[in-house]
């Protein structure tokens, strides 16, 4: 696998030099490749050109160090290769939809991408919904079970509570999907539940999510939850959570399902999310 290897060079080399000209000269030195075969690989590989993945990624970056506000927007731009804060603002309004002022809100949303990495599986450089948050305590009642396990082990248990041939626990809370569901990871134990006014159930637990600082990731409409949580829970804790600024806070992962009672409108409009309590490095 050393092909896999060196293309993992060139990604640390990138990661380094996020703000600096990338010499395709040193690109070939380390893929021994020319650069021209290199981008047709990546390509073909990631599904991006490589001169995109580079200006998401330093579009990634950028988001970081507005968020950090210690840097001029103009500072910024110039750091990341733009001659201009106009054309910085337009290309990190296109990937982000918002603009470099409102990024320096923790609570807006920003399109991340962490860095690719090459495996005999292929990971990373995919688009991330991310934001920070910060939240007040969250009082919920539902139904929990213990695990132990793989993560393969637990998504099949989440299943099995959800789906309504097995457990079928929503129907123990409540009747009707409208609205928020939580599923809740911690201490070897997952919990499905909603807030006290959701609720119609009897004999309930109850759990107070803490307050506090959360990297919230939110998934796209329509997707089904048992391909899009295992998808989004590789990216955040394998690609993003060891490349970003921030470190898991304590052994705690909410889930949060935007669901509808009718099954053609939940197909259409659902859509998920996870939370993760995580404090600055």
């Amino acid at each position: 696998m050393d092909v896999l290897k060196r293309f993992n060079e060139v990604v640390s080399f990138v990661e380094g030099n996020l703000d600096n000209e990338i010499d395709p000269k040193e690109i070939s030195r380390i893929s021994c490749t020319n650069y021209n075969s290199f981008c047709r690989f990546f390509s073909y590989i990631t599904g991006m050109t490589f001169a995109e993945y580079v200006r998401r990624r330093r579009l990634t970056k950028a988001a970081y160090d507005l968020r950090a506000g210690k840097e001029r927007i103009i500072d910024i731009a110039v750091k990341y290769g733009y001659s201009g804060a106009d054309v910085f603002s337009k290309a990190f309004a296109k990937q982000h939809g918002i603009t470099p002022t409102a990024a320096r809100d923790l609570k807006s949303h920003l399109k991340i991408y962490p860095p690719v990495s090459f495996h005999v599986i292929f990971k990373g450089g995919e688009k991330m919904d991310f934001r920070i948050v910060e939240t007040e305590k969250i009082e919920v009642y539902g139904v929990s079970r213990k695990f132990e396990g793989t993560i393969e082990e637990r998504y099949e248990l989440e299943h099995i509570m959800w789906a309504e041939y097995n457990d079928n626990v929503p129907a123990r809370i409540c009747e009707g999907y409208d609205g928020e569901w939580y599923g809740i990871w911690q201490n070897g134990k997952y919990m499905i539940a909603r807030k006290k006014f959701d609720t119609t159930g009897d004999n309930l637990e109850k759990y107070v999510i803490p307050a506090g600082t959360y990297a919230a990731f939110t998934s796209e409409k329509g997707g089904y939850a048992g391909d899009e949580l295992p998808k989004m829970h590789e990216l955040i804790f394998n690609s993003w959570l060891p490349n970003s600024e921030y470190v898991q806070s304590n052994d705690l992962e909410i889930e949060v399902y935007h669901l509808r009672t009718g099954k053609a409108e939940r197909k259409r409009e659902r859509y998920y999310e996870i939370l993760i309590p995580v404090r600055a490095r």
